[in-house]
């Protein structure tokens, strides 16, 4: 019979397990404080503890930097240029929750993020509190701005590519989902104070 471990959200060397559990279970149920795995679960996930660290770091990155005049592209970013086929699969004219779902069924979390701004703010308490749950494990407003700076860029109704390189041709569109981006990422500041007083954020549908 195998071992149970019971353990916190919050140990990194977990984060896997936690947000694939987030990804399938949050839409319309609130989430348990802990989560249920197996020794082998544990064992495995602690030897790939520096993988998941870059991995988790990479989801905080933004897709696009702007040092002085260079424009610096993750790698997200470059398949995004370079590949059309990838961008015409990446980006629709709107987007519902089966589009975010299938994006967390990959574990793509950037581009269900990018979705969820695109679909702010139509039901905008279960999405800001959707997001907030991941707080608990990477810093929801850093992840809100690393989507943001990923795909806003080469979203085909904002940019066009000239020269490998996105010119912002909508403007208004651009700066209209950098509005929401931002709101969003107040919100999460005010969830965060809202926990320090001991209040708790509960996902509701």
């Amino acid at each position: 019979m195998k071992r149970i471990m019971q353990v916190k959200i919050k140990t990194i060397k977990y984060l896997i397990v936690c947000i694939i559990c987030i990804n399938f279970s949050a839409f319309g149920q609130e989430p348990e404080p802990k989560i249920t795995i197996t020794a082998e679960q544990a064992q495995f996930l602690h030897d790939k503890e520096e993988e998941i660290k870059k991995w988790v770091e990479d989801l905080k990155t933004p897709g696009v930097k702007v040092d002085n005049d260079q424009m610096i592209f993750s790698n997200e970013a470059q398949k995004l240029i370079n590949d059309p086929e990838y961008r015409k699969e990446v980006y629709k004219d709107s987007y519902t929750f089966v589009d975010v779902k299938e994006s967390l069924s990959k574990s793509e979390i950037q581009k269900a993020f990018w979705k969820l701004i695109n679909i702010y703010p139509e039901k905008k308490d279960f999405i800001l509190k959707y997001i907030y749950l991941y707080d608990h494990l990477i810093p929801s407003d850093q992840l809100v701005v690393s989507a943001f700076y990923t795909y806003a860029f080469f979203d085909p109704k904002i940019t066009k590519l000239t020269n490998g390189k996105p010119v912002v041709y909508r403007p208004d569109l651009f700066e209209e989902y950098l509005r929401r981006t931002k709101e969003i990422v107040g919100y999460m500041a005010y969830f965060r104070e809202e926990e320090k007083k001991g209040k708790i954020i509960k996902l509701e549908k």
